[in-house]
């Protein structure tokens, strides 16, 4: 009976071990969550530079998923991507440049894989990089918007920001203005009500690049030009990432099915 208790007991505690192991594993490693989901144009020097910018910010954590040939859908419908990468910084390794990325094959996250559990992180801001692939008329898209917005603010306590894509040689300007009306329309039919800030801050990076001389017109790749356009993009990017988190609220989470809206505190001033 006595070595059965101390059997017993041992049991207890592997388990008690084993589950404060788990909990550590799944324990954030910063008070804010920043989390990028980038199509190509994030296995560019852009990806680099602005997922550094992030993880310097204060208190922050980064998650980062590059996936070639992302378009609106792919977080509500997990494909694969040929050319993925993807970052988690809680596993103290370094950010690793593009550059140098092997090809492999990455299933996009769901938004339910993407999106941490409330109560986890002081603040979640997730960062949406889709729009440059577009499988048909821009106007399509409209709904893969809405509902990938929707999703994302019925989490409390997180900002959704949709970084716009850049300009491109291949794009006329009139093609551009339909991919931004359809994200703008995207936005606002994920906004319930109109006089609240609107449900994502939508970053218009045609106004924040310039596509270099070279290259295929399509991505900013890696040749000295390349290299230095991505970066300005990047940098002016940042430029309105430091003015949504220093001076704009969060909207109210959205409704989902059965989850009700949470007001939100302020958000916190980055490191500068």
């Amino acid at each position: 009976m006595l070595a059965f208790r101390r059997v017993l007991s041992l049991g207890i505690a592997l388990a008690s071990l084993l589950v404060t192991r788990a909990e550590a594993e799944a324990a954030p490693c910063g008070r804010v969550r920043f989390v990028t989901v980038y199509d190509s144009h994030g296995l560019t020097a852009f990806g680099d530079r602005l997922d550094s910018w992030l993880l310097a910010q204060k208190d922050a954590e980064l998650e980062s998923y590059t996936l070639g040939g992302a378009s609106t859908e792919w977080l509500l419908t997990a494909k694969v991507s040929l050319r993925g990468y993807h970052y988690h910084s809680c596993d103290k390794s370094p950010i690793l440049a593009r550059v140098r990325l092997p090809e492999r094959k990455l299933r996009a996250p769901t938004l339910d894989e993407l999106l941490a559990p409330p109560g986890t992180y002081e603040k979640q801001v997730v960062l949406v990089g889709l729009g440059s692939n577009m499988p048909g008329e821009p106007s399509l898209q409209v709904g893969n918007v809405e509902q990938t917005i929707r999703r994302i603010k019925s989490r409390p306590n997180t900002v959704c920001i949709w970084i716009g894509p850049p300009s491109m040689r291949k794009w006329s300007p009139s093609f551009g203005d339909k991919v931004y009306a359809m994200l703008r329309d995207g936005i606002q039919a994920a906004t319930d009500d109109p006089k609240a800030a609107p449900a994502c801050h939508l970053v218009d990076s045609r106004k924040l690049s310039a596509y270099p001389d070279g290259g295929d017109g399509w991505h900013y790749g890696f040749f000295p030009a390349g290299i230095e356009a991505a970066t300005k993009w990047a940098d002016g990017v940042t430029s309105e990432l430091e003015k949504v988190l220093r001076a704009a609220k969060p909207a109210p989470a959205t409704l989902a099915k059965n989850e009700a809206t949470t007001r939100l505190p302020p958000l916190l001033t980055p490191r500068r």
